[in-house]
C-alpha cells in the first residue's frame, strides 16, 4: 500500500504541474501532506508526524540506528538565495559589461565574428543563471545587427540559448540546486564532477556558432579581406543596449574590485573552502557595502528580489516532498518495486542508460517536477545495482543538454517571437545542434569516474 501511495502522488505530483494546476510551491507542499497522512493512517501512526517529516526535510534528520545525520534542503537554500543575489548585483553593477560590448564592437560587418560574439556575449550574461536576462540583454544588443547583415535570425535564437543550457548547471542554477536538494547530495562536490563536462561543452558550442558564422560568410558572399564595417552609430546603438540596462545601478569604476572579488568568491567555491551559500552571502554584502550607499543597496536588493524569491520558496517548498517522501517510507518502498523488475544485466550500466533516458522528461517536464518526483526516485533504485547517489545526480544533469528546448520554459516564447521563428522550428534546429553536447557529458563524466559506464 506505501508503494502505491508513492506512485500515486509522483502521478499526482506531476499532473499538477504539467497541466498548471499548482505552481511548483504549492504542489510541493500540498501533495506530499496529503499522501503523508494517508500513509501515516495505514501504518498507524498520529497524522502529525507529517509535520516533523517536513522539519526534518526542511533542516536535518538523525537516523535512529546509525546515528547518521541527513541534512534537509537548508544548505541548498542559503547557496541559492546569495548566489542569485550576488550575480545579480554583480550584472547590474556593469561587470560583464566592458566584455560584452568589447565582443560587439570587434565583430563590426563579419558574419563569423558577429556569431562568435554573441556566442561569448550570451556566455558571460548568463552567469547570473537568469534565462531571461539573458535572452533579453542578447536580443537587445545583436537583434539590429543581425538584421543589419541579413544573417538568419533562427542562428541567433540557437546561438543564444546553448550557453544557457550549460551554465545553469552552475551551484546558484535552478537544476543543480533542484537535483542535489532532490538527492541530498552536496551542491559545491556535484558541480565539481560535472564541470569538466560543462567547460568542454562550451567549447564546442563556440565551435558551433564559429561554423554558423562561417556558413553566413558564404551565404552573404561576404569577403573579410574587402568586407564593409558597420557604422559607429550602429555599434554605439548595440553598445547602449548593454550600457542602459538598468544604468542607475552602474558601477564602472569598482569593475576591477567586483572582478576580482568575483574571481576569489567562485575560486573558493570550487576550492571547496567554505560552504557556497557562506561564501556568496559573505561576497553579496561586501560587493553592496563597497558599491553602493545605504539607500542603493536596499532599492539593488528589490530589484533582485523577483529572481531571488521565486527558486528560493520553491527550495522551502521542497522540504515537505523529500521529508514525506523519505520519512514515510514512501521512497523505500518505490525503489524495491523498481529494483524488482530490472534485470540484473541492466544494473551496472543503469547510470547511462537512466540519463539518456531522463534527457527527453527533463525538457518536456517542469525541473523540480523531474528532479523531485522521478530523480529522487531512481536514485536509491541505482544505490541497490552498486551506483552511489551523487553518481546518479550526475546521470541526471546529462539532459540538462537538451532543457533550452523545453515548451515549459515562458523566456524561449519571447525569443522566438524576437527571431521571428516557430516554437517547433526552433525546436528543431536546437536538437539539430546540441545532441553532441548529451555525448560530451556522458564521455566526459565516464572518463573522469563521475559516472559508471
Amino acid at each position: 500500500m506505501i508503494t502505491i501511495l508513492g506512485y500515486v502522488m509522483i502521478i499526482v505530483f506531476l499532473v499538477l504541474l504539467t497541466r498548471k494546476k499548482l505552481n511548483v510551491f504549492t504542489a510541493l507542499i500540498l501533495v506530499p501532506i496529503v499522501f503523508g497522512v494517508a500513509a501515516a493512517l495505514y501504518l498507524g501512526k498520529d497524522p502529525l508526524l507529517v509535520f516533523k517529516w517536513i522539519k526534518d526535510g526542511l533542516f536535518y534528520s538523525v537516523n535512529p540506528q546509525t546515528k547518521a545525520v541527513k541534512m534537509g534542503v537548508m544548505g541548498g537554500l542559503a547557496l541559492i538565495l546569495f548566489a542569485i543575489l550576488y550575480f545579480g548585483v554583480m550584472l547590474k553593477s556593469g561587470l560583464f559589461d566592458p566584455m560584452c560590448i568589447y565582443f560587439i564592437k570587434k565583430a563590426k560587418g563579419d558574419p563569423f565574428k558577429i556569431a562568435v560574439a554573441t556566442v561569448m556575449v550570451a556566455s558571460m550574461v548568463t552567469l547570473d543563471g537568469d534565462t531571461t536576462t539573458t535572452i533579453v540583454v542578447c536580443t537587445s544588443a545583436f537583434l539590429p545587427l543581425w538584421k543589419r547583415m541579413g544573417m538568419k535570425l533562427s542562428y541567433l535564437a540557437i546561438i543564444i540559448t546553448m550557453p544557457i543550457g550549460i551554465f545553469n548547471q552552475l551551484p546558484w542554477g535552478g537544476p543543480l540546486v533542484a537535483n542535489a536538494t532532490a538527492l541530498g547530495v552536496d551542491m559545491s562536490t556535484l558541480f565539481q564532477k560535472i564541470l569538466p563536462g560543462m567547460l568542454v561543452a562550451e567549447l564546442y558550442v563556440i565551435g558551433v556558432a564559429a561554423f554558423l558564422g562561417r556558413r553566413e560568410r558564404v551565404r552573404l558572399n561576404y569577403d573579410p579581406a574587402h568586407g564593409h564595417s558597420v557604422s559607429p552609430e550602429q555599434i554605439e546603438e548595440m553598445v547602449s543596449s548593454v550600457k542602459n540596462f538598468e544604468p542607475e545601478f552602474k558601477r564602472p569604476k569598482f569593475f576591477i574590485f567586483n572582478l576580482l572579488l568575483t574571481i576569489l568568491v567562485v575560486g573558493a567555491l570550487i576550492g571547496d573552502v567554505a560552504h557556497g551559500g557562506v561564501l556568496f552571502m559573505v561576497g553579496t554584502a561586501i560587493a553592496l557595502a563597497v558599491n553602493y550607499r545605504l539607500e542603493e543597496q536596499m532599492d539593488l536588493i528589490r530589484s533582485c528580489a523577483s529572481d531571488v524569491l521565486i527558486p528560493s520558496l520553491a527550495t522551502f517548498a521542497a522540504s515537505a516532498f523529500v521529508g514525506i517522501l523519505g520519512n514515510s517510507g514512501m521512497s523505500t518502498a518505490i525503489a524495491k518495486s523498481i529494483i524488482a523488475i530490472i534485470p540484473q544485466s541492466l544494473g551496472v550500466h543503469m547510470a547511462p542508460i537512466y540519463a539518456l533516458i531522463a534527457a527527453p522528461a527533463i525538457c518536456f517536464l517542469p525541473q523540480d517536477a523531474f528532479y523531485f518526483g522521478i530523480a529522487a526516485i531512481v536514485a536509491p533504485v541505482g544505490n541497490q545495482m552498486g551506483i552511489t547517489t551523487e553518481q546518479m545526480a550526475v546521470s541526471s544533469m546529462v539532459g540538462q543538454a537538451w532543457r533550452l528546448a523545453s515548451p515549459v520554459i515562458p523566456a524561449l516564447y519571447l525569443l522566438c517571437e524576437r527571431c521571428e521563428m516557430n516554437f517547433v522550428d526552433y525546436q528543431k534546429l536546437f536538437f539539430t545542434w546540441t545532441w553532441p553536447i548529451l555525448f560530451i557529458y556522458l564521455l566526459l563524466h565516464t572518463i573522469t569516474g563521475a559516472m559508471p559506464f
